[in-house]
């Protein structure tokens, strides 16, 4: 080989040896059966629940959350939907807003070996378009929250990469996950990182994206350790967040009367309700609106409490009506044909006939009442079949409901009576009194 070859072929390797790391974006989708609530991807690595941003500071730097939505939150407590139009268990932007930040304070700067990205829905709102920044916050110009218009490059922010999963071609919906990582195996040395989303589409209100969650995974960080299994029974497995923010006047009262209480039912709850592969949530929010219309009402892992109707019955039923939704909150019910008479029942049941002492307990009146009234009355029902025939029974009907396989026949089969026969027989003791 002559000299000039092996100049070149010398150069070639140098090159090679110095050329620059890329950013590389890996993306995943599944689509139809293959959308579980595992998010097992091909290539992407499944969510992790102790990763860096576990516990991370997010923040809404510009837009609005959608109110339907979860909170921040959801994008890092390692609690996942568990079908694609859950709305309460993803974060996602409101129909206004066209282009939203959301900022991550790591709390200090790590090497990022990936940063990856989830999200599930049926059409538009799956795929993810975004812009990922960093910084270590060194720059002198730094602003941690750039406004929309604000270039993030002019005030101290690295453009990682642009991420667009739209697919070319078809319908979007499905789960995608979005893999961010670096050719040398570090993105960098960052505390802080920026999240420039867009909609999907413009052609109706319904492109912001549902993120159900973010990971960032630090390349130092040592392997987790597997973890027991959660007991039902240990409150400090449970987050409950309680949020008074537009209700500062309910701080005090929620503090030292309301959480006591939600503490030590929770994990009762909990127990009282298992099924087959289910896990409850571990997280769970209760927010006070200061406009809020009628009682309360709970999406997901999201309570929401009407804080006039609150601040009315402080000293009444205010603590009991929030141990019925926590109930919601356990039964995670997202199968279809479940009669709302039994789902409502079943927490009264808890609240007025395991919570509440028994001089409050509700006593229908067998003149006017029937078992699928809802609420009190089912929940007297629920009661009275549980007490005479087996009080597994509410166990075994929440767990029918929530796999989808409720029926009326299950009440023969458990009792040897129909829903209309035990309640004839009910009937017949309430009148007797």
């Amino acid at each position: 080989m002559s000299i000039r070859g092996l100049f070149v072929v010398g150069l070639v390797l140098l090159l090679a040896r110095v050329s620059p790391a890329e950013v590389k974006v890996v993306v995943d989708r599944n689509e139809g059966d293959d959308a579980t609530p595992a998010f097992k991807f091909a290539h992407v690595p499944k969510p992790a629940k102790d990763d860096a941003a576990a516990r991370a500071k997010f923040t809404l730097i510009d837009g609005a959350r959608d109110p339907n939505g979860g909170d921040l939150d959801q994008l890092n407590d390692g609690e996942l939907p568990t079908e694609s139009d859950q709305p309460a268990t993803n974060f996602f932007f409101d129909t206004e807003t066209d282009t939203g930040r959301i900022g991550i304070d790591l709390g200090s700067a790590i090497e990022i070996k990936q940063i990856n990205t989830y999200s599930w829905h049926t059409d538009t709102r799956a795929p993810q378009v975004y812009k990922l920044y960093a910084s270590d916050g060194s720059d002198k110009e730094f602003d941690a929250a750039p406004k929309n218009g604000v270039d993030p490059a002019a005030k101290g922010w690295k453009l990682i990469t642009s991420v667009d999963t739209r697919p070319k071609e078809g319908a979007p919906g499905g789960q995608y996950g979005v893999s961010i990582a670096d050719t040398e195996g570090s993105l960098g040395k960052y505390r802080y990182l920026l999240l420039e989303t867009s909609r999907t589409e413009k052609d109706d209100p319904f492109g912001n994206t549902f993120y159900s969650e973010i990971d960032v995974i630090d390349r130092d960080a040592k392997p987790a350790a597997d973890k027991p299994a959660p007991k039902a029974d240990d409150k400090k497995l449970y987050t409950i967040k309680i949020d008074t923010t537009q209700t500062p006047e309910l701080s005090d009262w929620a503090e030292t009367k309301l959480r006591p209480v939600l503490e030590k039912w929770y994990p009762m709850i909990v127990e009282m309700f298992p099924s087959d592969g289910y896990t409850a949530p571990q997280k769970f929010s209760i927010t006070f609106e200061a406009n809020g219309k009628g009682v309360a009402y709970t999406a997901g892992t999201r309570v929401v409490c009407a804080a006039p109707w609150f601040e009315k019955n402080l000293q009444g039923e205010a603590v009991g009506a929030v141990v019925h939704e926590m109930v919601h909150v356990v039964q995670q019910y997202h199968r279809r044909g479940n009669p709302s008479w039994l789902v409502e029942g079943m927490a009264d049941y808890v609240r007025w006939f395991l919570y509440e002492p028994p001089s409050k307990r509700p006593h229908p009146n067998p003149a006017k009442a029937h078992y699928n009234d809802s609420y009190r009355t089912s929940a007297a029902f629920i009661y009275y079949v549980a007490e005479k025939y087996g009080k597994d029974i509410p166990r075994k009907l929440n767990a029918a409901m929530r796999e989808g396989t409720y029926s009326a026949d299950l009440w023969k089969q458990y009792t040897g009576k129909t829903p209309e026969e035990l309640w004839e027989e009910y009937a017949k003791t309430l009148r007797r009194s």
